[in-house]
């Protein structure tokens, strides 16, 4: 067997893949035929794979801080080797297609040979496949990196490949997929459900949860239910039931050849998602320590979406998250809703009387969304709530503790209506802990709306569906006055016409104006509006004759005087 001189020299695991792929009755020259899915079975497997892909949307924000624009494609393939998402480069994404680098699409080592992720695959290792390393000549145009995905047990799950052209390909496309698929394991680790602790083991006390560290899932007494790829290399010389006897306390304790971190909190039932940015986490950090956050944005802009994501990740995941729209409180059963009242505390109160909104968010979450509209004499009282965290049912005099932590939103400018004097300043400053600004649609960066919208093409209709060529221009073109809401449904609506495959611009409804078109029509107007003020002066005010210089009729230029 011979291979390219100026082909790097593969290791034994190419090797091995060179001589499986000769096996398999594969000839260096023909075309590669990848078997591919048809739509529905792509659907059907993609939503299998859901939770996978959900944790991948999780990790993206890695593989989005280290891409920065370089030309390639993060793809994850299932157990099968079927390529269940591909996203990056758009460029490079044509290229890919034409590779049958496409979701549906099988690369599994028996119909396309040597290759990252059905190599990946087989040898159960993280491998880079470089131009003419692939077996197949078709494939030597692209490089790829890929590193498996192990389930808590050892099940292999799938494989994170990056893609790009052969001579765009670098050392650290491996890196990134290591460490993606490093933190998918970790999240399937510590979400076991019956999991009570969390223990977490490296050769020094820097590595400890770290990516790389080993973590393992134990039951309260010690059974060991599930650990990452890191974690199953110790176990051989590791009594994980001994250990955690030793770690009850949460102590760093040195063992071995090793270290060991016992959490003291109990493993989460499910993974949190991480912050979407810096502003998002910190946030989040301050939640934690009962600082109230203030979220404002223009309608649409995702408020409540964001306060939900805030609670799934907060210390009060498992406590309840009360949203109340205070725009939509009945002006009169204001403070009966908010705060409760006692059996028959007013006239057609109800026979039970009413926990109310407050006393409902005990240990969790109180969403205040719309502040602005509440009314003044509610504020006050909301006030004395926030500084005493103890409520006064309507109809009692006894106050009730409650532990809950607030976070209010509003399209309005709250710090103008403070100084107009229709909002407390005290309230203001109380609930202003932390400020979230969430930006509108329309001053997103290219990079971000494309993230938004990929994003929103899964949650809908599942990673099958992309938009043709170009298409993003025209929506990041628009001007959204209704922000992230209004894309949303533009992308529903698309989707289902172009029945979850590819949304043409026949699939779009009705688009708002460009922002950049609606500037120019006022200019255009202004502009116009000038030139026959200037006209009719010269004319010293002479409609007959401005009208002939400027070429329209008298009446056509009487509306335009009128603002017609």
């Amino acid at each position: 067997m011979t291979y390219p001189a100026s082909t790097p020299q593969p290791g034994e695991r190419l090797l091995r893949s060179w001589q499986r792929s000769q096996t398999f009755g594969l000839q260096r020259g023909h075309q590669a035929d990848p078997c591919c899915l048809s739509p529905a079975e792509l659907r059907r497997r993609q939503q299998r794979h859901r939770h996978l892909l959900t944790l991948l949307q999780r990790a993206m924000p890695l593989f989005e801080q280290w891409q920065q624009g370089r030309p390639c494609r993060l793809l994850f393939a299932d157990a099968d080797g079927t390529i269940l998402l591909s996203t990056g480069d758009n460029h490079f994404g044509d290229r890919a297609r034409r590779l049958a680098l496409a979701t549906g699409a099988s690369w599994h080592e028996q119909t396309m040979g040597t290759n990252a992720i059905g190599t990946a695959l087989l040898e159960q290792q993280e491998i880079s496949v470089l131009g003419e390393q692939h077996y197949m000549h078709a494939n030597a145009a692209i490089s790829c990196s890929a590193s498996p995905v192990l389930s808590p047990t050892g099940e292999l799950l799938g494989v994170i490949n990056i893609s790009s052209e052969a001579g765009e390909h670098s050392a650290d496309m491996l890196l990134t997929a290591r460490l993606m698929s490093l933190s998918m394991e970790n999240a399937l680790v510590s979400e076991q459900q019956d999991a009570c602790w969390l223990l977490s083991l490296a050769s020094d006390a820097a590595g400890l949860q770290q990516p790389w560290s080993a973590l393992i899932a134990l039951r309260e007494d010690g059974q060991l239910l599930g650990a990452n790829r890191r974690a199953r290399q110790w176990l051989p010389k590791l009594d994980p039931a001994a250990l955690l006897a030793r770690l009850r306390q949460g102590e760093l304790t040195p063992w071995g050849d090793g270290m060991a971190l016992l959490s003291r909190r109990p493993a989460p039932a499910r993974s949190r998602p991480v912050a979407e940015n810096a502003t998002e986490a910190a946030g989040l950090k301050l939640l934690n320590h009962g600082v109230p956050l203030l979220l404002q944005g223009e309608t649409g802009t995702g408020k409540d979406h964001t306060v939900r994501r805030l609670h799934k990740q907060s210390r009060r995941a498992q406590g309840p998250l009360v949203a109340v729209n205070c725009g939509a409180l009945p002006t009169e059963l204001v403070e009966a809703e908010l705060f409760g009242h006692a059996p028959g505390a007013f006239t057609g109160s109800h026979k039970a009387g009413r926990t109310g909104y407050i006393r409902a968010a005990h240990q969790g979450i109180l969403f205040l969304d719309e502040i602005g509209e509440l009314p003044l004499a509610a504020q006050t009282r909301l006030l004395r709530v926030l500084q005493e965290k103890a409520v006064v049912p309507l109809g009692c005099h006894e106050p009730e503790p409650v532990d809950f932590c607030v976070v209010a939103a509003s399209h309005k400018d709250l710090e103008a209506m403070v100084r107009d004097g229709r909002f407390r300043e005290d309230l203001y400053f109380r609930l202003n802990g932390y400020k979230l600004t969430l930006p509108p649609l329309r001053d997103y960066a290219r990079s971000a709306f494309e993230t938004l919208v990929e994003r929103l093409l899964l949650e809908l209709h599942g990673e099958h569906c992309r938009l043709a060529a170009g298409l993003m221009d025209t929506l990041h073109a628009s001007s959204w006055p209704g922000n992230i809401r209004q894309l949303r449904q533009v992308l529903e609506v698309a989707g289902i016409l172009a029945d979850g495959g590819v949304i043409e611009a026949g699939h779009l409804p009705e688009l708002p104006t460009p922002a950049r078109t609606q500037e120019a029509v006022q200019d255009l107007k202004s502009a116009t509006e000038r030139q026959i003020r200037k006209v009719l002066d010269d004319c010293n005010g002479n409609v007959s004759e401005a009208a002939r210089r400027l070429g329209i009729s008298r009446t056509t230029l009487y509306a335009r005087l009128k603002g017609g």
